[in-house]
């Protein structure tokens, strides 16, 4: 079978810099394919109150009040488009408003949420386009998918992007190359309420679902790209949070729990895949193998995520005669 390059990324969260570094990365690693596996927009929404800092405009020049998770200060003309631009790279959507502007979002949830994903999809659309055209130009495809943290008008918005070379996979199976890739962004309850949470149970029947499209022979060329990963792995260890959701330290160390899917892991020991390509767990990097019943090591992979520091976090999978032949973790 055709020797297959995979390269893997996920939790990008709206970061500028992340897509833009893999809008790039086509030009320094040879990958046939790369997957995209769920959370693709950012969680924070900063207004910019123009003319805030003070109460008097100097000059015809305007000042602009910005607090970002409570550190605040003014900035003036000049200095306004790099702070956006520094907001952006971060995963973090600016948008500028006068005072009244910035009373009505205070005091509209519903104009909040209609704002924030308003500016998530027009920067996912500027993010994708750039990718676009640089994938079509290279030959290479993006197998991509929303997350947990994604809102439903921002998943709709991704099956509407669909083209010959941004393919949408949550809830899809598609093939590839002779292999079948099978996605599903959502994920289990976490301690933050995201928008795109299931049960366990319903997580496990709807993917079992989407494996009933294989037929049995296929099994062995199928990759789930689970945005969740497997229970008790080295790819699920999260921080251990308190009932205040801070990090339990113990020893001077921040202790680790693990959190993934036991559907999951119970999906990839029932029908022995390829292989699982995962994410959620921004600080668990790394790959681990699941046995099946059948006595099958699947490896599972989660490439990490390290998007408000600007990096790109990458797992280079290559895959040959039905099996992972050799992989390399990256940071770009």
């Amino acid at each position: 079978m055709d020797r297959l390059r995979v390269l893997l990324v996920s939790d990008l969260h709206g970061s500028s810099t992340a897509f833009g570094k893999l809008s790039n990365a086509v030009k320094f690693y040879k990958a046939d394919v790369v997957v995209l596996a769920g959370d693709l927009t950012g969680k924070a929404l900063v207004p910019i109150i123009k003319d805030g800092g003070s109460t008097e405009v100097t000059r015809g020049i305007s000042k602009y009040l910005v607090n970002v998770l409570g550190d605040v200060k003014v900035v003036g003309d000049g200095e306004l488009s790099n702070v956006m631009r520094s907001l952006r790279a971060r995963g973090y959507y600016p948008v500028i408003v006068d005072r009244a502007g910035y009373e009505e979002l205070v005091s509209s949830r519903e104009r909040v949420r209609e704002v924030f994903v308003r500016l998530m999809i027009e920067a996912l659309e500027e993010d994708l386009g750039r990718i676009e055209a640089r994938y079509r130009e290279a030959g290479v495809k993006l197998l991509l998918m929303p997350g947990n943290d994604d809102y439903p008008e921002v998943a709709s918005y991704v099956r509407r992007r669909a083209s010959d070379v941004l393919i949408p996979i949550d809830e899809e199976v598609v093939e590839f190359n002779g292999y079948y890739f099978l996605g599903f962004g959502y994920s289990t309850p976490t301690p933050w309420n995201t928008p795109r949470e299931v049960s366990e149970e319903e997580l496990r029947a709807r993917v079992e679902r989407l494996i009933g499209e294989v037929d049995q022979q296929g099994l062995g060329r199928l990759v789930l790209v689970i945005h969740d990963p497997p229970h008790n792995t080295l790819i699920d260890l999260a921080y251990q949070l308190d009932k205040n959701l801070r990090p339990v330290i113990r020893g001077g160390e921040v202790l680790r729990t693990h959190v993934g899917s036991k559907s999951v892991r119970a999906l990839i020991e029932e029908y022995s895949p390829l292989m699982g390509l995962h994410g959620h767990i921004h600080e668990a990097p790394g790959i681990d193998y699941v046995r099946s019943r059948a006595g099958v090591k699947v490896p599972v992979v989660n490439a990490g995520s390290e998007y408000s520091e600007g990096v790109l976090r990458m797992a280079y999978l290559i895959i040959e005669g039905g099996k992972l032949r050799n992989y390399f973790l990256l940071r770009g």
